[in-house]
């Protein structure tokens, strides 16, 4: 799929040139098998400290994408390589899934959300996809098996879930091993967003990467945790893998090294004050 492997402070991520996104699409057009899409942000990091088992899930996707324009500048300032924004919403990878079904007549299953926000996202996606066929819908909540066994029957050609990061990714992986075939996405806390209508984002906030701060404002009490905690700790962390990269520590005129070595204590602290006891 035009895909390189990284592993970025701890967890796999894919980097990802600008055209990428429809390049992958395009390579789905004659897969036989179950295909399967991730995407991990700044979050993802703390998500694997606390679940040591989600990397491993990850590992095996077919693509883990850059979502979030702080995985993006991680992969290029870390690996020298490109690394466009994808994500499953409205603003990047999702249009082009839905125009994609429509255009092959393929089915579509969304999965996630508390009861009733798949149905209200269904009926938001039909509206502005005139023609595209969901075949299912599902909340969050109850037994995966019995999800897995009504999808396995219905057969959709692609399935997209939103169930919270590790639980999304167990389902599709789990739903593949049961025999399903077809274009699986993980996508977080879109449907929620979808429910309410296809834009959820202002067209300059999104213009200036500021979707993080949007959501916060939003959904203070849901993304505090994310924002405020995890994201610190993913910078804390890159800071600290940039300041060990040997172009960085052979630097020893001028005023960047006090700088550096200012910051680098800084992201120690950082670090250690942020660190879990799990």
């Amino acid at each position: 799929m035009g895909l390189i492997r990284t592993n970025t402070l701890g967890i796999r991520v894919d980097s990802i040139g600008d055209d990428g996104a429809s390049r992958l699409l395009s390579d789905l057009t004659d897969a036989q098998r179950p295909v399967l899409f991730t995407f991990v942000n700044p979050a993802s990091i703390s998500a694997a400290k606390r679940n040591p088992r989600y990397p491993h899930w990850v590992d095996q996707f077919d693509a883990v994408l850059p979502d979030g324009i702080g995985m993006c500048w991680a992969i290029r300032l870390l690996h020298r390589l490109p690394a466009a924004r994808v994500s499953f919403d409205s603003t990047s990878l999702a249009p082009e899934v839905f125009q994609w079904a429509c255009r092959n007549g393929l089915t579509v299953a969304l999965v996630g959300g508390r009861p009733g926000v798949s149905q209200r996202a269904a009926d938001n996606l039909r509206e502005a996809f005139p023609g595209l066929r969901i075949a299912a819908v599902f909340d969050g909540y109850g037994d995966p098996a019995t999800k897995i066994g009504e999808l396995r029957r219905s057969a959709p050609s692609i399935v997209i879930c939103g169930m919270g990061v590790g639980a999304q990714e167990r389902f599709l992986l789990d739903l593949a091993a049961a025999g399903w075939s077809g274009a699986g996405f993980t996508c977080g806390g879109y449907l929620d967003q979808l429910a309410g209508g296809l834009r959820y984002y202002p067209a300059w906030i999104d213009a200036a990467n500021l979707r993080w701060a949007y959501r916060l404002a939003r959904e203070p009490r849901r993304l505090a945790r994310r924002y405020l905690v995890d994201y610190a700790y993913f910078a804390a962390l890159l800071g600290r893998a940039l300041l060990s990269q040997p172009q960085n520590a052979n630097r020893r005129e001028g005023p960047l090294a006090e700088e550096l070595t200012t910051f680098g204590a800084g992201i120690d602290r950082q670090v250690k004050s942020l660190r879990s006891p799990d």
